[in-house]
């Protein structure tokens, strides 16, 4: 397989025997150039150790000489997590963006939808959706030199030849907001499409659904025309124009998109989900969009992630870091 990486034979050696899963059996024996996307988790476990030095030393040895392009939604959140942090814990999360920032060599990719626009749909991405790559590239690049929380934002930060700071750190979480918006809009759509009265029955019961109607919405039959709806949206916003041979090729290269949000979207009306508390969830599901390339893989320590895509076609390209180290 073309990864992307210099020719590697096998794997680091203590890494025991495993057989791969046919689909990542085929990405190993692939000409394709496959380009892994590593999701935030990672760069974690790169300093809580349950990525072993060895491993990842293995990995940068064998990265190309560019570096290996980061996701734009995995910048997005580690920088998110600068505004979010207690000044305390600023170094555990500098480091975090400077692990990052090194594997990739400060290369960011476009992001997801840019990319749908640009590869599939064959039309510019709205003026919405501007290219942010080099900006945030610029950001990470301040924030791994500073030293302490106190000295980002109050300028002492040396950066080519100069001092730089980030006045303001809620400018890093600004940029998801409007994928956050379209996130919240499909769930709450999706409830009010089978239960238009489900805010009132909310503040009056704290359920949204009436008990009745649960045994009807719980089997994933019921749920048969969600996926199409989500694509024709996208494809909407996008600009697009949804015949129904598009809209069928993207359910399928957006498949795993599709089953991870029809999890949330039975969660949040069924069991009362919270789509407002758990920002994580906004960032899985934008990740997710670049499965509809070809050439891409997300490496991932996510169980939950794992869970709401494991009915997907798509879940094999969704690896644990070893499991992608075996594909090399």
């Amino acid at each position: 397989m073309r990864v992307g990486f210099a020719a590697i034979r096998g794997v680091p050696q203590h890494l025991p025997a495993r057989k791969l899963s046919a689909e990542a059996e085929a990405l190993k024996n692939s000409p394709m150039r496959v380009v892994p996307i590593f999701d935030t988790n990672i760069f974690g476990d790169v300093h809580r150790g349950r990525i072993s030095p060895q491993d990842w030393k293995f990995l940068l040895r064998h990265r190309p000489g560019r570096g290996c392009p980061l996701s734009s939604v995995t910048a997005f959140e580690l920088l998110a997590g600068v505004d979010a942090c207690r000044p305390e814990d600023f170094p555990d999360v500098r480091d975090r963006v400077s692990t990052a920032f090194k594997l990739s060599n400060g290369r960011i990719l476009d992001e997801p939808r840019r990319l749908i626009c640009k590869e599939i749909l064959r039309i510019s991405a709205p003026e919405d959706m501007p290219a942010f790559s080099t900006v945030v590239s610029r950001y990470m690049d301040v924030i791994r030199r500073a030293k302490s929380h106190r000295d980002l934002v109050d300028g002492r930060v040396r950066y080519k030849g100069l001092r730089a700071r980030v006045i303001d750190t809620s400018v890093l979480t600004l940029v998801m907001s409007g994928p956050k918006e379209t996130w919240i809009g499909i769930v709450e759509q999706s409830a009010t499409e089978k239960y238009p009265a489900w805010r009132e029955l909310f503040e009056k019961s704290g359920r949204r659904l009436p008990i009745e109607m649960r045994n009807d919405l719980e089997p994933r039959s019921a749920w048969a025309d969600f996926a199409p709806g989500i694509v024709d949206g996208l494809i909407r916003r996008l600009g697009g124009s949804p015949t129904p041979d598009l809209i069928s090729e993207l359910c399928t290269r957006l498949d795993a998109v599709c089953e991870f949000s029809l999890f949330i979207a039975r969660e949040f009306l069924l069991r009362n989900y919270s789509v407002t508390k758990q920002q994580s969830d906004i960032f899985d599901q934008f990740q997710l969009h670049h499965l509809a390339l070809d050439r891409f893989v997300i490496v991932t320590h996510d169980p939950d992630l794992t869970k709401r895509t494991r009915l997907s076609s798509q879940v094999d390209r969704i690896m644990t870091f070893d499991e992608f180290l075996r594909t090399l």
